[in-house]
C-alpha cells in the first residue's frame, strides 16, 4: 500500500469490488456529515437510532423488497449441520472445494437500506401524534457493477415519519425544499429529479406508473466523478404501503409513511469531487457550511 498524506480522504479499493477501505480523513468527513445533518434536522423531535446491518428476512419479505430487488438483496446463509459432519467438509476450504455445500438461508438478510426495522417497529399501534425517527446504517446491496459510488457495502442515514396522509406529504415537500437547499450550501448543485425505481413490490411496470402519476421517489442527483452524476440523497413518501403491512393507523386510518435518505458515502465522494481529495484545504465556505451551518435559507 503507497503511502498516503494523511489528509488524503480518498476512499482505497479492496479484492471485493464495490467494497472499500476508509481512512481516517474520510471516517472525519462522514462524522461531520452526521453532524451537519442533526443540526438540519433539530428542529423536530427525531427519535435517533442506529440500526444493525442485519434484519428479518421475514421483515423484507413482507415489506416488499424481495418482490421487487431480489436481485440487489444480500441473504445470510450458515451451516446447520453437526460437528462431526463439518470436519468432513471443512478439509474442502483448503482445496477450494464446496465447502459452503450445506449453508442454509437463515432468518437474517443483509440490511438493503436504514428505515426498514422502523416500518416493522410501528407493527399494530395507533398514533395520536405523528412519529418521527433518525437512523443510520450499514446496508448492503448486491450492486451489478463497480462504478464509483456504485457501492454494495455503504453507510446510510434516513430520516423517517409515519401519521396521516397530510402530514407525510407536507414532510416530504418541506425536506426536499431543505435538502437541496443545504446541498448547495455545501457546494453541490443538486438535479432534482423524478426517480422510477420501485421502493416496495408491485411490478416494475406498475410502479414506475403508479410513480410518475403520484411522484413518490424524488432524487437529488450530483456528480460524484468524471462524467458520473448518482443521486446521493432522497425524498420519498410511500402513502399507505407499509401502513396497510404493517398494520398501524393514524387518526383512525391506515398509516402513511415518509422518509428522507441520504447516501453519506456518496455524498462524501460527491464533495471529493467538487472540492479536492484532502478536506483539510477545501474553500472556508464549504467548511463552515459543512460543520456549522445549516440550510442556507434557515429553514
Amino acid at each position: 500500500m503507497n503511502t498516503r498524506h494523511p489528509e488524503d480522504a480518498t476512499p482505497l479499493p479492496t479484492a471485493a469490488p464495490g467494497v472499500q477501505l476508509q481512512p481516517a480523513a474520510y471516517e472525519k468527513l462522514l462524522d461531520a456529515l452526521r453532524g451537519s445533518i442533526a443540526r438540519l434536522a433539530a428542529d423536530e423531535p427525531f427519535e435517533r437510532l442506529v440500526v444493525p446491518p442485519v434484519i428479518s428476512r421475514a421483515t423484507i419479505e413482507r415489506a416488499g423488497f424481495a418482490a421487487s430487488f431480489p436481485q440487489l438483496l444480500g441473504t445470510v446463509h450458515s451451516y446447520g449441520g453437526s460437528p462431526a459432519e463439518w470436519r468432513r467438509l471443512s478439509p474442502l476450504i483448503a482445496e477450494d472445494g464446496p465447502w459452503h455445500a450445506r449453508q442454509e438461508i437463515s432468518d437474517l438478510v443483509l440490511l438493503p437500506a436504514a428505515c426498514y426495522p422502523v416500518y416493522a417497529g410501528l407493527a399494530g399501534r395507533e398514533l395520536a401524534e405523528p412519529v418521527r425517527y433518525s437512523v443510520e446504517a450499514q446496508c448492503f446491496r448486491q450492486e451489478a457493477t463497480a462504478e464509483p459510488g456504485r457501492l454494495r457495502s455503504f453507510r446510510m442515514a434516513e430520516l423517517v415519519t409515519a401519521g396521516t396522509p397530510e402530514h407525510c406529504q407536507d414532510w416530504r415537500e418541506h425536506w426536499l425544499r431543505k435538502v437541496a437547499d443545504w446541498l448547495d450550501g455545501l457546494g453541490l448543485k443538486a438535479a432534482v429529479e423524478l426517480a422510477d425505481d420501485p421502493f416496495f413490490g408491485g411490478g416494475r411496470k406498475l410502479y414506475q406508473a403508479a410513480q410518475r402519476a403520484q411522484e413518490l421517489k424524488f432524487e437529488l442527483r450530483v456528480p460524484v466523478a468524471d462524467g458520473l452524476v448518482q443521486a446521493i440523497a432522497s425524498a420519498n413518501i410511500h402513502k399507505d404501503h407499509f401502513g396497510e403491512v404493517f398494520e398501524f393507523t393514524a387518526d383512525g386510518a391506515t398509516g402513511h409513511t415518509a422518509c428522507t435518505a441520504f447516501g453519506l458515502d456518496r455524498i462524501a465522494l460527491a464533495l471529493l469531487h467538487a472540492h479536492g481529495t484532502r478536506p483539510a484545504d477545501w474553500p472556508e465556505q464549504i467548511g463552515n457550511a459543512l460543520h456549522n451551518g445549516t440550510a442556507p435559507n434557515g429553514d
